[in-house]
């Protein structure tokens, strides 16, 4: 009997993302977007995509059907007929990225982490609404499924776990950072990267100063390096020799948005296939068991479970992703699952933006009108700096 993956939000990383899933034997894909014929577009792309590149599943079992995300009793009903073993969530109201519209001195503001900006805190209502919305949809639906999720997991899955509406676990972010750091060992010691292994703790708001700065800017964060099983990490300088060389080795080209689309979906995958077929295997992983940030994970049928490296404890762990949660702008979360926005964010924003931040305070719930207030906001500040999205076209 093959397994169900049912993928939500088919652009760039959802339509690559089907595309791999194809490729493997014993699996059901079905493409859910709002557009329902561009999802049954994409399938039938796919499906003809197989047969051309022979692989090992020359016809696919792949459909496209519409899944529109603000409607909750429609999302469940669907979900009830599909009974999806695993749902990989791609969906998001507005990708962070869209900043790159306005000058870069603006941009950093309001997208860099503390204490250059605002951290990722303003944008987080437009990842919680399809999020909310289709965690709620699955309870409605009476369904047991696993949902792997890329939209804001380093931060949404803590609010959500408040009111017991956690994923099961999120993918990439920190952990691209994995495949980075195996590649600059293994250039400084002359051995394959297959050779190193990686374990680290590390949060997203991490991702943009390291990638485009080669510096984590004083976040917390934890890595070990191992070759052979034997630790190594006292042998380099992981400021110096490690984050400082990966945008001169291995970074993506600039401007990073839109250019990462295809590792996304890989290591979204890899997780999806990870809990479908119970291999048990440790990655890093954001928002696992409703936690802030990322840990290494074990994934498998059961879902996810942290797994505490020697020389760390939980609590220490933890502490470090509430720390560096606060550098995405996130001061804390209620128990009634509202992201509190730190006082720098507040006030960057309320200067940028030139509003009376209503959602500095966001609850799930709440979600749709905070994400409305900042698109809004948005909106204005892009149409102050048209002359400059101009250039960017020219």
């Amino acid at each position: 009997m093959q397994k169900k993956v049912l993928i939500t939000g088919i652009g760039g990383v959802g339509g690559y993302a089907g595309h791999l899933l194809a490729r493997v034997p014993g699996i059901e894909i079905i493409l859910a977007d709002v557009r329902g014929n561009y999802a049954q577009q994409k399938a039938n792309n796919i499906h003809i995509d197989n047969y051309f590149q022979m692989n090992s599943v020359k016809y696919p079992k792949i459909s496209g059907i519409k899944f529109d995300m603000f409607d909750i009793p429609d999302m469940a009903k669907a979900l009830k007929e599909i009974q999806p073993d695993v749902i990989l969530n791609l969906a998001s109201l507005q990708s962070w990225w869209v900043v790159h519209h306005i000058p870069a001195d603006i941009r950093i503001r309001i997208s860099d982490g503390y204490p250059v900006g605002t951290g990722l805190r303003p944008w987080a209502p437009n990842h919680m609404v399809f999020l909310y919305n289709l965690m709620v949809a699955i309870i409605e639906a009476g369904i047991k499924t696993h949902l792997v999720n890329g939209a804001g997991c380093d931060y949404c899955h803590e609010a959500l776990d408040k009111i017991g509406l956690a994923p099961t676990v999120g993918i990439g972010d920190f952990a691209f950072n994995e495949v980075m750091i195996k590649r600059v060992v293994a250039a400084k010691l002359g051995i394959p990267a297959s050779n190193v292994d990686v374990m680290m703790v590390g949060h997203h708001v991490m991702c943009i100063p390291i990638t485009e700065r080669g510096d984590v800017q004083g976040i917390p964060n934890w890595v070990r390096i191992s070759v052979h099983g034997k630790d190594i990490t006292s042998q380099f300088d992981i400021e110096k020799d490690i984050w400082a060389q990966i945008p001169k080795t291995v970074a993506p080209p600039e401007p990073l948005h839109g250019t990462n689309q295809e590792y996304v979906a890989s290591s979204a995958v890899k997780n999806v296939l990870a809990i479908l077929f119970d291999t048990g295997e440790v990655v890093h992983a954001p928002g696992p068991c409703g936690l802030p940030g990322g840990y290494p994970t074990r994934l498998s049928a059961s879902g996810a479970e942290v797994v505490v490296p020697e020389g760390l404890t939980m609590d220490e762990m933890i502490d470090m992703m509430k720390a560096a949660n606060r550098c995405e702008g996130i001061e804390t979360v209620t128990d009634d699952g509202a992201l509190v926005a730190t006082e720098h964010t507040i006030k960057i924003v309320e200067e940028v933006f030139e509003i009376d931040w209503e959602y500095k305070a966001m609850r799930p719930q709440d979600a749709i009108k905070a994400s409305e207030e900042i698109r809004s906001a948005y909106r204005k500040l892009t149409e102050k700096y048209k002359d400059y999205e101009a250039t960017l076209a020219e």
